[in-house]
């Protein structure tokens, strides 16, 4: 049907002279209004539901226990974050290091000051072998005696502490070592003296990512904790009458627990003991050691127990 022109126009100048039309139109913006409110109300209600689960999440636990960590890969995991099985040298300056004894590597020396090839290239594998077992062998890290290797050295050079010292040993009750290995780097040098002797000078870091032996806390499921020890050597030897004499010594350990019974073994902090020896250093006189830094020379002495910037 259609509608008459004039009759559109009535029709429309009678709504506008309406008396009732303002009084609909106010009640139109009430409505609307209300509705933009209650979504708004609405919008932040859920807001501050999400944050509360957020604070409530996160806020309530200790930074080094994590949170949601089955939604993120383990690279992109907080610093504070125990390490796992999954990633052992996870955020380590060690992980791209040979492994075990093959990073002491033995280069084929020049004969110098008298002594041949032959004779230089046996000093340097007798102080490899020293290295090697009292700091790689299996058996001596779950606790055996490396004889054989301290036998190299003359005891006249070398203190029982320090003959102790050079051996690094865990606990096998409270821990092993997981499989992806000790990870190796440093440097072995050499000169001869005016006395033609042979004089060696060594500088390495092992570094040992170790699990509990108990079954213990698993970060993510079929993933239990990895502790990492670093341990750093720096000594002297000189060849002497088939012997090697022992001289200048120093040694470090970190993330070792410092206030663990002097029992000749190491004792890894895992994450929780990490945070906890952290916030016990808080506003004391602690010095933090980066074992990392080859140019720095260690204190004089065995068994230095420092505080890391990190393993």
């Amino acid at each position: 049907m259609s509608v008459e022109p004039r009759d559109y126009v009535a029709r429309l100048r009678a709504q506008a002279d309406d008396p009732g039309r303002e009084e609909a139109l106010r009640r139109d913006r009430r409505v609307r209004r209300l509705k933009i409110a209650l979504a708004a109300g609405a919008g932040v209600l859920l807001l501050g539901g999400f944050g509360f689960w957020l604070a409530d999440s996160t806020g309530e636990r200790p930074p080094y226990e994590p949170y949601g960590a089955k939604v993120l890969h383990e690279e992109v995991w907080p610093l504070e974050w125990p390490y796992t099985v999954d990633m052992p040298f996870r955020n380590s300056p060690a992980s791209g290091w040979a492994e075990g004894a093959d990073g002491i590597y033995v280069a084929p020396p020049m004969p110098s000051g008298g002594l041949s090839e032959k004779d230089m290239t046996a000093v340097l594998e007798d102080v490899r072998t020293l290295l090697v077992e009292t700091n790689v062998s299996e058996d001596t890290l779950a606790g055996a005696e490396p004889t054989a290797a301290l036998a190299l050295l003359d005891p006249r050079g070398a203190d029982e502490a320090v003959r102790k010292d050079m051996v690094t040993r865990f606990d096998p009750k409270e821990v092993y070592l997981d499989g992806s290995g000790i990870r190796t780097r440093g440097a072995m040098t050499y000169r001869v003296s005016a006395a033609g002797e042979m004089v060696v000078h060594v500088d390495y870091v092992f570094v040992y990512p170790l699990v509990r032996a108990e079954e213990g806390h698993e970060v993510v499921p079929g993933a239990p904790e990895v502790a990492r020890i670093a341990v750093r050597r720096q000594f002297t030897v000189t060849s002497r009458g088939g012997k090697l004499v022992l001289g200048a010594y120093a040694s470090e350990v970190a993330n070792h627990d410092c206030a663990a019974p002097k029992d000749g073994r190491l004792h890894p902090l895992f994450a929780e003991g990490r945070w906890k020896a952290g916030q016990a250093a808080e506003g004391a006189r602690v010095t933090l050691a980066d074992l990392y830094d080859e140019k720095r020379v260690l204190p004089s002495g065995p068994g230095h127990c420092v505080t890391p910037t990190g393993t």
